[in-house]
């Protein structure tokens, strides 16, 4: 007998197994909708709607989201639900490799599939492979000193409760000398101390010992490449790169469209309060901004405000000792506005943290000598920043910053929503300053998108704003430099906890908590740079990471949200612009210096462990002339080998890092262009290594890397130099290289074969021809590179530049190697700016040329200039002006041609697939047999239609398109009609004669030709043409249109003529053709010439009348008149029904101005009154008179004028065009059908003429068919 409990067998009362269970099974948890009592919507019995729908819209939102739910959980897994930045390898099988959101979900997923799930060994208490004992005797040891620690705790809380019990019976002194304080003696000054980070928490406390952790550290730790843990960055833990690929999106983001965001706390901040003066001495002894053409110590234009507290200034610090002061780092230097009644101002100087320790020496030093003194603090761990560029930043802040109070008009507070339609920060003003207190933006989320208002008086308002920029005015003093207003606001910060308790229990539905007055009041300073195109937000450190949250989850007017970025792309950012970045395009400095050797030994690390067949020989490289190996060091931008000694030759010893770098200076580029385009210079410059920052565009192919060699052109070689000169393009390669292309064979076919091997036999036989072009890298008669008395720099950044569509890079130049020791130094000209540049490693060489970074525009305005000391305007070279408006000319007509182009392309492609889409179709349902009535009567579905040309295939109701439609699809099909369109109009421009075998869509091309519109009908230039001349064009007109069939609007599509052609008028109307219109009242359609002349007489808007009834209205309105309103003289007062007055039912063809309502009521009376007789429809008598040219006609051929004339009207077969056309005549003879249904009797015009004429024939056709 079977074991009742084995899984093999089943017993006899289980049941079969279930049906195969779904990959994705329905979850209960997402239709649970929560519901909110009702009880508040019915006050008194009443129903309030507003009350009642706010109290049924959360139950709405969720059975949306449930919808929405149940819709998503048939598809997607729980890691699925994860952002790609953020999912793990095994995190579709691991339920623990999701977020704690998740995790239930993968684990009920898991169980449904059956998938193991085993206990990890990572970070579950014991190690890895063989030294799991380590991890856990480590756990077991630090439990066993946490009990020892407690016990010893426990142990002196019991012995100072024993000595305090035996100490309660003595009496103790109060005033004994033993007992009695000293009083402290006072502590001599110190100057400020080195600032120390706050002690983080216990669990986080190991990992900070030898660095300090960003205030957004462990939001960037799940999304970023960070530091090496045991190798931190300028002593802080730094983002160097997000984890998923971000070049090109990085360079979208921050030119394009969105938003790209770093957390910059980790550049230092340096405070100096005293007197105003003190302040200002200390500043011009570091040599502020003295490389700049503004002078910052002027009293008028940005310099005045600047000092006053509203802008913010950008300028280099330099040591203080020396002939020639050496640069330190560039700086921003912000001063706190003006308080009254206080004579201390204080300012702040932000620093690059590389430089942070020389700067401040140099401030201590120079604080000392200072009288009145000034107070130097450091504030790198209580203030924080974030900045941000794009051009969706603008919108994106002010949705965060949130002011948390309103104020004047004028006011940063309320002028700071209208900026935020705001995409380039070059439009406000240079270096603008906003300062107000922000509201938790916690409080605020999820964030909303920013109203940017784009009506004309909004932008008015804006440019206005723009233009006076009253903040100037109005600025406040900023509460973050106030030491006590900042530790306020990081107290006062509520937890995530308390803020969501918060929004759950107050406010409404969807709607942000309202605020309260114990909210904290954050303090902020934006200010907008210049030079990196960037907002920058100083923030006390603690409330960094609530704004960065806010900025990373706003949603962007242009999809997504904004972009976060590391060190990498921030200086990518800076390469894309051709800006140096500080401090790794900077070797001349100390900072710069030391990044460089920082960055030699991980390239030579990463080069040592790589194998030796993987890697590099530097000594075997060839660089021909007998040149063996890398010139210097192939790991490094050797500058060593670039300083001079005094006998001139070149030193050879890289190890003496200190001395290369005193020897070394970082040249303004002010200075540099200056000396560039022809200054003279001392020979004292030339006795020192200056540096200076330049851009290099590459000639050829070839993309420039870090460490790069630069050489100018062979000076003692001209054979060598004439070479390299040969490569540079000339003005006609490109049309040459257009005119290769045009000239080479544009099939794919291949040539038959005995072509093929008449052409090789050519080639063999004929002698190799001379090249006429430059020679291309790799060649023989390529020129080699210079040797190392031409080298002039090194590469510092380099590589393919987005911006620019082509490969850049920045370096560094040495001046006494490119500038000429001459007296008669005139500057360079274009040839000298050429350069080659060889990659370290490479043999081969490729072109360049090398520029000084542009000079940035004066930031003040004409009258703030600095008058006499400004530089003088440089002019432009002749023609250049010409030639820059050609190349704009020709850039804007290309780029109209090529839209035009592709948008045309694009438009006809469509057409043709549309076209191949519906001939498919159409033979589909020619070929498909109807199903007949026995077969309808079976079960028997009836087949599907299919069909299949060269250019499609039609299945199931699904079309599959067949190739190129251009090359398949010959002509354009209308999918209404079915019928193919003319692809050529039939007159003007471009005309082309049809195939008039063929039936075409009526929808015709537009036609070009002179005094005809798009349709082919010409425009009205007849007006001055006499009565008989109009009439001779109608009979002309008459006779054309008796032999065309049909007009582009008409349905007679269908008539062919005779010989089975159609012929097609490109337009319907006569070349005598004038607009006609309906009247609105009487309903007549009459000529457009005379519908003005109409309507006023038919609306009564004219005439003595008219003025009659406008002066009886006045007179009502000023009370003159008999007491009956506004209704004129002789009018009723109010417009009677239709037979009130006795008159009977107005027949129908007299009711065409009359209202349906009315008329709907008269046929109700109709019905109910006493006469049912029909009235008798009243004819209308044709007048007697005879026009003046007739009756002079009639006298001239002698006509009786007591005879009567009688006129016949018959039918015309050639006339159902112009029938067609007369419905409203067709209506009116339906009008005059008997009740019985006789036909009325026919139509004849009677007129008489004058006597003497002869009578008329009897008419004998009456009863013929075609009389009317």
């Amino acid at each position: 007998m079977s074991d009742p409990n084995s899984k093999k067998r089943k017993g006899p009362g289980e049941a079969p197994n279930p049906a195969k269970r779904p990959r994705f099974p329905q979850r209960a948890q997402a239709y649970q909708i929560s519901t909110t009592p009702t009880t508040t919507a019915y006050p008194d019995g009443e129903i309030n709607v507003k009350s009642f729908l706010n109290s049924h819209q959360n139950e709405i939102k969720s059975l949306e989201n449930a919808m929405r739910a149940a819709k998503k959980g048939l598809s997607r897994r729980a890691f699925q639900d994860v952002p790609r930045e953020l999912r793990r390898r095994t995190a579709s099988h691991n339920p623990r490799r999701v977020p704690n959101r998740l995790r239930a979900r993968a684990h009920h997923e898991a169980k449904e599939d059956n998938t193991p799930i085993s206990r990890g060994t990572s970070g579950s208490g014991i190690g890895k492979e063989k030294k799991k004992w380590l991890r856990k005797e480590g756990i077991e040891k630090s439990r066993k000193g946490w009990e020892d620690r407690k016990r010893r705790r426990e142990e002196k809380k019991r012995d100072d409760k024993d000595t305090g019990e035996a100490m309660e019976g003595v009496e103790v002194e109060k005033d004994t000398p033993a007992t009695t304080k000293q009083p402290a003696k006072k502590a001599k000054r110190k100057f400020a101390l080195l600032a120390t980070p706050e002690t983080p928490p216990s669990r986080f406390r190991r990992r900070q010992r030898d660095k300090t952790w960003l205030p957004t550290h462990i939001w960037h730790t799940k999304r970023a490449r960070m530091t090496l843990p045991t190798e931190p960055l300028w002593r802080f833990a730094i983002p160097l790169a997000p984890a998923v690929k971000a070049y090109r999106l990085t360079h979208r983001a921050a030119t394009m469209r969105g938003a790209v965001a770093w957390d910059m706390s980790y550049v230092s901040t340096i405070s100096l309060e005293g007197v105003e003066t003190s302040i200002v001495r200390l500043l011009k002894a570091l040599h502020f901004s003295q490389e700049t053409e503004d002078d910052p110590w002027q009293e008028r234009g940005k310099a005045k405000k600047w000092k006053k507290g509203t802008r913010m200034w950008e300028g280099w610090l330099y040591e203080r000792e020396g002939k020639e002061p050496k640069g330190v780092a560039p700086v921003t230097v912000i001063w706190s506005v003006t308080e009254e009644g206080s004579t201390k101002r204080k300012a702040f100087i932000r620093i690059h943290p590389c430089a942070f320790l020389q700067l401040w020496n140099e401030v201590i030093r120079i604080a000392k000598v200072q009288k009145p003194a000034v107070t130097v603090e450091d504030l790198r761990f209580e203030i924080g920043s974030i900045e941000i560029m794009g051009p969706g930043a603008a919108e994106t802040l002010c949705s965060i910053l949130h002011p948390s109070s309103a104020s004047e008009s004028s006011s940063p507070q309320a002028l700071w929503p209208s900026l935020a339609s705001v995409t380039d920060p070059g439009v406000l003003p240079p270096g603008a300053l906003l300062a107000f207190p922000i509201s938790d933006p916690r409080l605020r989320d999820p964030p909303r998108a920013s109203q940017i208002a784009q009506d004309a008086e909004s932008q008015v308002s804006f440019m206005e704003t723009i233009a006076m920029w009253p903040i100037d005015g109005s600025q406040p003093a900023s509460a973050i430099f106030d030491r006590n207003a900042r530790l306020a606001a990081a107290r006062s910060l509520p937890s995530q906890k308390s803020i969501n308790r918060r929004k759950s229990t107050e406010g409404d539905f969807g709607e942000y908590p309202p605020s309260q007055q114990t909210d904290p009041q954050i303090p902020m300073l934006l200010y907008v740079s210049q030079k990196s195109k960037s907002w920058t937000i100083l923030l006390p450190w603690k409330c960094v990471m609530p704004v960065w949250r806010g900025i990373m989850r706003y949603p962007l007017s242009t999809g997504g949200n904004p972009r976060f970025g590391g060190l990498k792309e921030r200086r990518q950012v800076y390469f894309e612009r051709s800006v140096p970045s500080f401090p790794f395009d900077y070797p001349g400095c100390e900072a710069g210096w030391g990044w460089e050797l920082q960055e030699r030994a991980v390239r030579e690390h990463e080069w040592t462990k790589r194998p030796k067949g993987k890697r590099i020989e530097w000594s075997t490289i060839d660089l021909d002339s007998g040149r063996k190996g890398e010139l210097g060091d192939p790991w490094a931008c050797d500058w060593e080998r670039l300083v001079q000694k005094e006998g001139g030759d070149v030193s050879m010893n890289g190890t003496e890092d200190r001395t290369t770098q005193s020897s070394l200076r970082q040249w303004p580029s002010r200075d540099a262009r200056e000396v560039l385009a022809g200054r003279p210079i001392s020979p004292e410059y030339l006795s020192i290594l200056h540096l200076f920052t330049v851009k290099i565009s590459m000639v050829q192919r070839g993309t420039p890397t870090t460490c790069a060699r630069i050489y100018r052109l062979p000076t003692n070689n001209t054979e060598l130099r004439s070479k390299w000169l040969s490569l540079l393009p000339s003005a006609n390669s490109s049309s040459r290289k257009m005119a290769e292309r045009k000239t080479q064979p544009t099939s794919d076919q291949p040539l038959p074969e005995q072509i093929q091997r008449r052409d090789l036999a050519r080639s063999l036989l004929e002698p190799p021809l001379v090249r006429n072009g430059p020679p291309k890298a790799g060649e023989e008669d390529y020129p080699v590179v210079p040797d190392e008395e031409e080298l002039i720099g090194f590469v510092t950044t380099g590589n393919y530049n987005l911006a620019e569509g082509m490969p850049t890079a920045v370096a560094n130049l040495v001046l006494h190697r490119v500038i000429e020791k001459s007296d008669d130094w005139k500057g360079l000209d274009k040839e000298r700016r050429v350069c080659i540049v060889r990659e370290a490693g490479r043999t081969i060489g490729r072109l360049a040329t090398w520029e000084t970074p542009p000079a940035t525009m004066s930031e003040d305005n004409p009258a703030d200039s600095a008058g006499g000391d400004a530089p003088e305007a440089i002019a432009l070279a002749q023609g250049a002006l010409e030639e820059l408006t050609r190349d704009i000319l020709e850039s804007c007509i290309q780029n109209i041609i090529h839209s035009t182009a592709i948008s045309c392309h694009r438009t006809e492609k469509q057409l043709r697939m549309q076209s191949a889409a519906t001939s498919a179709e159409s033979l589909a349902l020619a070929n498909l047999e109807l199903p007949s009535q026995k077969n309808s009567q079976s079960n028997t579905q009836p087949s599907l239609p299919k069909a299949e040309t060269d250019a499609a295939l039609y299945e199931n109701g699904r079309v599959f398109l067949k190739g190129n439609p251009l090359k398949t699809t010959p002509e354009i099909i209308c999918p209404h009609c079915k019928l193919p369109r003319l692809m050529h109009p039939m007159m003007g421009k471009g005309m082309q004669q049809p195939d008039l075998t063929r039936e075409y869509c009526m929808l015709y091309p537009w036609v070009q030709r002179p005094g005809h519109d798009v349709y082919g009908n010409p425009f009205p230039t007849d007006m001055t043409k006499t009565k008989k001349e109009r009439e001779l064009l109608k009979q002309q007109q008459k006779a054309a249109d008796n032999q065309s069939v049909g007009t582009p609007g008409s349905q007679d599509t269908d008539m062919n003529a005779g010989d089975g052609t159609h012929k097609l008028n490109t337009g319907g109307k006569p070349a005598s053709y004038i607009p006609w219109h309906t009247c609105p009242k009487c309903k007549r359609s009459l000529l457009i010439t005379r519908f003005a002349h109409h309507l006023d007489k038919c609306l009564g808007i004219s005439g003595r009348q008219s003025s009659r009834n406008a002066m009886a209205k006045i007179s009502g309105v000023n009370g003159n008149s008999s007491g009956v309103g506004n209704t004129p003289i002789g009018s009723r007062l109010g417009t009677p029904a239709p037979g009130s007055q006795g008159d009977g039912p107005i027949p129908k063809s007299k009711a065409k101005g009359i209202s349906p309502v009315k008329n709907l009521r008269d046929n109700a009376d109709d019905d109910e009154g006493e006469n049912d007789t029909p009235e008798k429809k009243k004819k209308k008598t044709k007048s007697s008179y005879v026009k003046k040219a007739d009756r002079e006609k009639m006298a001239k051929e002698g006509t009786p004028s007591g005879t009567l004339k009688v006129k016949l009207k018959t039918g015309n077969p050639n006339s159902e065009r112009r029938d067609s056309n007369m419905s409203e005549k067709r209506d009116r003879e339906s009008e005059s059908i008997d009740p019985e249904g006789a036909p009325k009797a026919k139509k004849i015009k009677l007129s008489i003429g004058k006597a003497g004429s002869p009578p008329a024939p009897t008419p004998t056709t009456q009863g013929s068919p075609g009389a009317s």
